[in-house]
């Protein structure tokens, strides 16, 4: 072993494609099966990645691995790849690897939840909890992730205390908030514009500045001194105005010759208030400055210097004045943000709730100043080596709460691994800080803390960083363009990002022939034609034999990807999106939107207008003259005045205005009624049936309203989306964000010109003087210049960053239309390909690298049988019970598991016993809820489990018996538990599980058991039971 890989922290900057997640799966096999104590080992191994996903996938490559090794014959490539490795880097033998295997895959799934896999979040929620005493929160605390629900809820009960006499000082501040947007020319919505400035209040970036408006004052007599302190810089400049007038008057004419001259001074000499208030730009400008500087004017020097100073004073006194006028013009939307942010903290006390933007600053209360061995006494486990993902993406507060912990770990040289890529930072708004992952192995410490500086050496001096720049997904082509692309590209960053874009060229390792198209020219492309031109790209990859979910097109935001997903899918082709598919966008949608709204404002005659024109659209042959025939006019004082005819319209569409407008019980109630008067089936519009689905959850969790409900979708516009699964059948559209982490045979980008310009209209919470102002950067004070310049840089890495996320998602093909204005980051792209070896130009503005071959015999045959079955839900008076109903394509893999999940679970609430089993089968049978071909399966678990019921002589004494029987644990919330068995002292629950331990599992059943010990008022014994693993665990 080598001197480096010796070191206790080892970091390894993964570029895109060089086998990242195989280097961990690799390195936690390497401690976990070289321990002595391999059976328990890994629960005292953590490993951290950035999202649920992530981390679910981490476990299941673990846990796949472990299979494969312990039985090799079920080993897949990627198995066998890693115990290659395992062999070369450890000194295990390969009987050892199989045995050591087969033990910790066993202790894993009998202790699965001490399987520490998981995100940062997840992991501080559980210091949180050991430490809930210490932070003085309630043991039963519940964590927030929708904060926009919170503050919603917060501006609700800050809206209803207005006008009341305790509420005077808050009425006061709204009015005059109201009355500043007004004057500034703005709409005014108080509860949207706070809802959204509020938002500022969750994110890490501004702890300072929301710590320093929680301590700020803001009060009238507050106000009264901004409006004082403004007066007074304004009079002490222009008392300097009036001494350099008299001193610079005697000069006029005789010294300032010229009329341009004449001119720049006569402003100031015949108007000694001429200034600050009135002057637009400098004071003086450049040429006249320089002038003075070299005496050209022949001036006494102190005239001279009396000038020169006064220009400096004007820039001073401008930026002061300029500063207080801003905190002025901000003061009520601090004192409301201040307000709100008060409110929020009171009722999440109220609640016992804590917000998961809390979390990292929770856990630092907790560790600084606190020592590693007492953290984990609370914990009741000590950690010994910790894995941690995409680094890249943690955030400062993250990073400063974990060091303890890993410091301790590294001063036992126990191994450590920490994965990133500084280049696939991308998410920096979630307050991602890639900075931290460039230091590594020292510590980021850009305030220079002497503490901070000590462990940042004993980091050091523990620790190596690798780079792995072998590329093993995308063919040489692709790889060799990315290389010479980026390399260019990385040339215009400042100093400060240069080392992010450090040991960037790969060596591609893949065998496969690879093909680049890029269409790169200065115009502003139709979305039509862009569509069309994509269309024509998507036939040519099928004619060469992609399969349609080979193909992934990769957009910037949502509303991009939706455009394209309607434009294809009206081309007659099958999309899939996690993200892409927005509700908003779709016209049944809107017509039911628009329905709702007319429904909730019957008086407003534009939206019957509106209605009625979509309903007529979507019905097809759309008709001007039939429509503007609805359209009728009446004399009103002597002249003619033309509306339309609503009723007529009813009654001709609708058989009566009363068939439209029928009464309704709720929200979803209506919606159903209103799809049946429109003769749409929402079962076989997945568009319609998902909006149905999100007004049904909306009504559940907050109530049935109409104005609501729609103000809900307004502001989630963007976010509401139909969630499709994969399907060998349809292309996959998704946002570059969504595709960290992912690969796809065909890359299609149908834009490259992402903004890098700041928004006029975007304001950060930023210090200026004294206090905090929440506005647009302005380049006239210096401090906020400053912020802005470093949020510009930063904003071009973000950019820079989803360029290479994007262009090394392929493996096989890239396509990509680069139609960009003539300045901005598309033009920055075009000006390198015109200078990159790789490219040749195909035809003009058409660079092209590689071969665009067929697919090859063999993978056609690979994928010859995997034609996807889509699932189509019934009408509900076709079901037998209610399911929640979603649009998907299960798995193929995983539709037997999860019909025999449902079959065991109605064959167990039919038996009772074990002598009732073939009863049970019989009746199930005849229900229809089993098929002849399960029985044997489900007789052999059956028999299984009631052999474990037997052997630990739990069903004895039993005086009733509950089967899926529903207990209502609050106004909202249901709870299901399998079976329930009430003894004389003491209650069993049992609930059945298929497929491998989750998490969640635990947490269900640990529920159920509570809600019984409550009802009964005896012991529980709860008890989960797995089907597949014949895995009978007892709590």
């Amino acid at each position: 072993m080598s001197q480096l890989t010796s070191k206790a922290l080892r970091v390894y900057a993964a570029s895109a494609g060089s086998g990242k997640t195989h280097r961990l799966v690799l390195e936690y096999l390497k401690i976990l099966l070289t321990d002595v104590n391999y059976r328990q080992k890994f629960k005292h191994i953590v490993a951290m990645t950035f999202t649920n996903k992530a981390a679910n996938e981490m476990k299941e490559r673990i846990l796949q691995t472990l299979s494969g090794l312990a039985y090799p014959a079920s080993a897949n490539a990627k198995t066998k790849a890693l115990k290659a490795d395992l062999l070369e880097e450890t000194s295990l033998t390969e009987v050892q690897l199989q045995q050591r295997a087969a033990g910790a895959l066993q202790g894993i799934l009998h202790h699965y939840e001490d399987f520490n896999i998981s995100t940062i979040d997840k992991f501080n929620l559980r210091l949180i909890r050991s430490f809930s005493r210490d932070l003085d929160l309630p043991a039963d605390f519940e964590v927030v992730l929708n904060e926009k629900l919170i503050l919603d809820e917060v501006l609700d009960l800050l809206i209803a205390r207005l006008g009341q006499p305790d509420s005077q000082e808050l009425t006061r501040w709204m009015l005059a908030y109201a009355r500043t947007k007004v004057a500034e020319g703005e709409s005014w919505d108080f509860k949207k514009s706070l809802l959204q400035f509020s938002e500022v209040l969750g994110k890490e970036r501004n702890a300072k500045e929301v710590e320093q408006l929680l301590a700020s004052t803001y009060t009238p007599d507050a106000y009264t001194d901004f409006k004082a302190e403004a007066a007074q810089i304004k009079a002490t400049f222009l008392a300097q105005c009036a001494q350099v007038h008299a001193l610079a008057a005697p000069y006029k004419g005789a010294h300032f010759k010229t009329a341009s001259d004449q001119k720049r001074i006569d402003a100031f000499i015949e108007d000694p208030y001429w200034g600050l208030g009135k002057q637009k730009g400098p004071f003086f400008n450049d040429t006249f400055l320089k002038a003075l500087a070299d005496n050209k004017f022949d001036l006494p020097t102190t005239v001279s210097d009396a000038l020169l100073s006064l220009s400096t004073a004007f820039d001073q006194a401008f930026a002061a004045h300029l500063r207080i006028e801003i905190q002025r013009k901000n003061f009520y939307n601090m004192a409301l943000l201040q307000y709100v942010a008060q409110q929020t903290k009171a009722l999440m006390t109220a609640q016992q709730q804590i917000r998961i933007s809390e979390f990292n600053q929770l856990i630092s209360q907790l560790v600084q100043g606190e020592q590693a061995p007492y953290i984990y006494e609370r914990l009741g486990i000590r950690y010994e080596h910790f894995l941690l993902d995409e680094f890249q993406d943690t955030s400062r507060l993250q990073w400063v709460n974990m060091i303890p912990l890993v410091l301790e770990a590294i001063a036992y040289e126990r191994p450590n691994l920490i994965v990133g890529d500084a280049k696939q930072s991308i998410y920096r708004f979630n307050n991602g800080l890639a900075e931290q992952f460039v230091a590594l192995p020292s510590l980021y410490n850009p305030e220079n803390d002497p503490q901070m500086a000590l462990t940042s050496a004993r980091f050091e001096s523990s620790g190596f960083k690798q780079s792995l720049l072998d590329n093993y997904r995308s063919a040489p082509q692709i790889v060799h363009f990315n290389n010479e692309l980026f390399e260019r590209l990385a040339l215009s960053l400042p100093q400060e990002h240069e080392a992010f874009y450090d040991k960037l060229s790969q060596n591609p390792k893949s065998d496969k022939t690879g093909f680049v198209r890029i269409e790169s020219l200065v115009n502003d492309l139709p979305e039509a034609l862009l569509f069309e031109k994509m269309l024509h790209t998507i036939q040519e990859l099928l004619q060469d034999d992609f399969r349609p979910c080979d193909i992934c097109i990769l957009t910037e935001t949502n509303k991009k990807g939706n455009a394209i997903a309607l434009a294809l899918t009206q081309a007659g082709l099958q999309v899939v999106s996690q993200d892409s598919l927005l509700l908003y966008a779709h016209p049944l949608v809107q017509l039911f939107l628009l329905y709702l709204k007319k429904r909730a404002k019957p008086s407003n005659p534009t939206l019957g207008k509106r209605f009625a024109e979509a309903y007529l659209q979507l019905k097809g042959n759309f008709d001007v003259a039939a429509f503007m025939a609805y359209f009728k006019t009446y004399e009103k004082e002597g002249r003619q005045v033309r509306y339309f005819d609503e009723a007529a319209f009813y009654k001709a569409e609708f058989g009566s205005e009363d068939a439209l407008f029928m009464p309704y019980e709720h929200l979803f109630d209506l919606l159903q009624k209103a799809a049946a008067c429109f003769q749409i089936n929402d079962t076989t519009e997945p568009y319609v049936h998902h909006f149905f689905d999100v007004a049904f959850q909306f009504q559940l969790n907050r109530n049935a309203e109409l104005l609501p409900f729609i103000d809900f979708i307004e502001q989630n516009k963007d976010k509401l989306a139909l969630q499709m699964p994969e399907s060998s059948e349809a292309i996959r559209i998704m946002t570059i964000h969504k595709a960290k982490g992912l690969e796809f045979p065909v890359v299609l980008i149908p834009s490259l010109d992402f903004r890098t310009a700041l928004h006029g209209y975007t304001s950060f919470l930023m210090p200026t003087g004294n206090g905090l102002a929440y506005t647009y950067p302005s380049d006239l004070i210096p401090e906020f210049k400053t912020f802005k310049d470093k949020e510009l840089a930063a904003i071009f890495l973000d950019k820079l960053n989803l360029l290479y996320v994007a262009l090394t998602r392929p493996e096989s093909r890239l396509y990509i239309w680069n139609h960009h204005k003539e300045k901005g980051f598309g033009a920055q792209i075009h000006q390198q390909l015109e200078q990159l070896p790789s490219l040749s130009p195909e035809q003009e503005h058409i660079y092209v690298a590689g071969t665009a071959l067929k697919v090859s015999s063999a993978e056609k045959e690979k994928h010859s049988a995997s034609k996807t079955n889509f699932y189509h839900p019934m009408a509900l008076p076709d079901q037998l019970w209610y399911p929640s109903l979603a649009f998907r394509t299960p798995d193929t893999e995983m539709v037997p598991d999860q019909l025999f999940g449902l079959a065991f679970h109605r064959l167990m609430a039919l038996c009772q016993s074990p002598d009732q089993l073939q009863t049970a089968l019989q009746l199930a049978l005849q229900e229809g809820t089993i098929a002849e071909d399960q029985i044997e399966e489900l007789t052999s678990a059956a028999e299984r489990f009631w052999r474990h019921i037997t052997a630990q002589k739990l069903h004895a004494d039993i005086l009733e018996e509950y089967n899926e029987q529903r207990i209502i644990a609050d106004i909202n919330q249901m709870k299901q538990p399998d079976k329930v068995w009430v003894k004389a002292h003491e209650v069993v629950v049992i609930d059945f599980k298929t497929g491998l331990r989750q998490d969640n599992h635990m947490q269900q059943i640990i529920a159920y058991a509570g809600l019984l010990q409550t009802i009964f008022a005896l012991p529980v014994r709860p008890i989960l039971y797995y089907t597949q693993l014949d895995l009978f665990l007892e709590l």
